[in-house]
């Protein structure tokens, strides 16, 4: 019979080798995972410190990923925005005024060069990251500006903007080639100029300096403007009437008129005549002549500038204007375009918001980077808008007007995306998209030093030190050796040895 003392013994040396072998597997898990439990239970008292640590690394590295995205998005826009600045000086490289060498379709070499960079320009408003178009505010999903074939040829019954160009030009010029003004003589002395009717076409008259003797100016009235010039008697060789007018594109103008003595007369005069009534003939002539020769040249550059306006400009809630036609030489008004008529060259979100606020990204507790833009912007779309009305006109070669007006229209196109003063510069729009990528990129260099801090604790806490593991198992070793021998020996007993 076994003595009750060695088998308890036995039982009790049994449960400390499974303990001391438990544990000592326990030590050489960590040794291999460098980590002190695989659950928070065996960290100790320190696991709530862990948790909350490892809930902090998790926020910032949330906040890196959003970062990420913001980053990559603001990394191409910035590319467009470099890009768009070298389209603007390409262009106005090729738009020398004083060169006018057409090819066969009655462009020049710049107007073609223009049309190429006007394609590329909406190409890159329609750029994209990740299946998210850039510039289209708050519509991230479709493509924010049309093809360059939509907007200046149109698109089945819409029109685009080539036919409002024409449209316009016949509202501004009107039947008469007279830039909406009717010059009549009410009697033999008179001569009077009139707008023909109050609308935002043709020219304006804002004012009249009347430098003739014996001549009465009566006027200009209220819109439409009218003022009279009543001949009195002969005014002297010299003398001038001067009329400060408005073309389309809200420039200023002045047109003086030369008072000449007989077989003097020449641009810009009109001569003294035999007899008062002559002279006011003489006078409402020379206007005449003046108007048609101002409407063909200026007042026809100016409408081209004009219609780029009415077909472009629509940001913050707006459409593109029409005319209110037909008849459209004698319009009055301009019209809402729809989109079943008219292209819309900007399609994207168009609220009254700032553009940037339409993309934001909290990248931080407390701090959220605002990146959004819309093609339609101010800078944006005067590029496109001045590409679009330069690359589209048309001359004549041998016509001298021709010539004077493309080197008018131009020197426009030039002043116009040379970005002057009160006009928002595409350098503005890089500035504040540069603003936030450098607050992101600060952000997630402060959130490296902190995932580094934060996990140097959590390894703290939960990282096992190699060198006391290895200690621990080496001494643990030995136990248990020595206890495999006790055992060993008390189980090599029999009865028989016992007796």
């Amino acid at each position: 019979m076994v003595d009750p003392l060695v088998g308890s013994r036995s039982t009790s040396i049994v449960r400390d080798l499974v303990q001391l072998r438990q544990t000592m597997s326990g030590l050489e898990q960590q040794l291999a995972t460098g980590r002190k439990s695989e659950t928070y239970a065996g960290i100790g008292s320190e696991r709530s410190l862990s948790i909350a640590f490892r809930s902090d690394v998790s926020r910032l590295e949330s906040y890196q990923s959003s970062i990420t995205l913001v980053e990559l998005r603001l990394s191409i826009s910035d590319q467009v925005l470099t890009r768009m600045d070298g389209v603007a000086t390409e262009a106005r490289g090729s738009m020398d005024p004083n060169i006018y060498e057409l090819l066969g379709d009655g462009r020049s070499q710049g107007q073609v060069t223009s049309y190429n960079l006007l394609g590329e320009t909406l190409s890159m408003l329609n750029s994209e990251a990740g299946g998210r178009y850039l510039f289209g505010g708050q519509d991230v999903s479709n493509k924010p500006v049309e093809t360059v074939n939509a907007i200046m040829d149109g698109e089945g019954n819409r029109a685009g903007f080539v036919q409002h160009r024409n449209e316009r030009l016949l509202a501004d010029t009107g039947a008469a080639g007279t830039g909406r003004l009717d010059v009549t003589q009410p009697s033999t002395t008179q001569v009077q100029l009139a707008e023909d009717g109050v609308h935002p076409f043709g020219v304006k008259i804002e004012g009249v300096t009347n430098g003739l003797t014996n001549a009465v100016l009566t006027g200009p009235s209220a819109a439409p403007a009218t003022f009279d010039v009543d001949f009195t008697g002969q005014p002297t060789a010299g003398e001038t009437l001067t009329i400060s007018v408005t073309l389309p594109d809200g420039t200023a103008q002045n047109i003086e008129l030369v008072a000449a003595a007989a077989g003097e007369g020449g641009d810009n005069g009109f001569e003294i005549g035999a007899t008062p009534d002559d002279t006011a003939a003489n006078l409402a002539a020379a206007l005449t002549d003046t108007l048609e020769q101002l409407t063909a040249v200026d007042v026809r550059a100016a409408s081209a500038m004009a219609a780029g306006t009415d077909f472009f400009d629509y940001e913050g809630g707006g459409v593109p204007q029409r005319i209110d036609g037909p008849p459209f030489d004698s319009a009055t008004a301009l019209r809402d375009g729809t989109e079943s008529d008219t292209v819309f060259w900007y399609t994207g979100d168009n609220s009254t918001d700032s553009a940037r606020s339409t993309a934001t990204t909290r990248i931080d507790d407390n701090l959220t980077v605002s990146y959004g833009a819309r093609a339609n912007e101010e800078a944006f779309r005067v590029l496109v808008q001045n590409l679009a009305v330069f690359s589209s006109s048309t001359f004549t070669e041998d016509n001298q007007n021709d010539e004077t007006r493309y080197g008018l229209l131009a020197d426009k196109t030039l002043q116009n995306i040379s970005y002057p003063a009160g006009v928002q510069k595409l350098e503005q729009i890089a500035g504040e998209l540069s603003a936030a990528r450098s607050a992101a990129d600060n952000a997630n260099t402060r959130h490296n030093v902190k995932t580094g801090t934060l996990q140097s604790l959590i390894d703290g806490i939960e990282g096992a030190d190699e060198n006391e593991v290895a200690v621990n198992l080496l001494t643990l070793q030995t136990r248990l050796e020595a206890s495999y021998q006790a055992t060993s020996i008390l189980f090599d007993m029999s009865l028989v040895n016992y007796i």
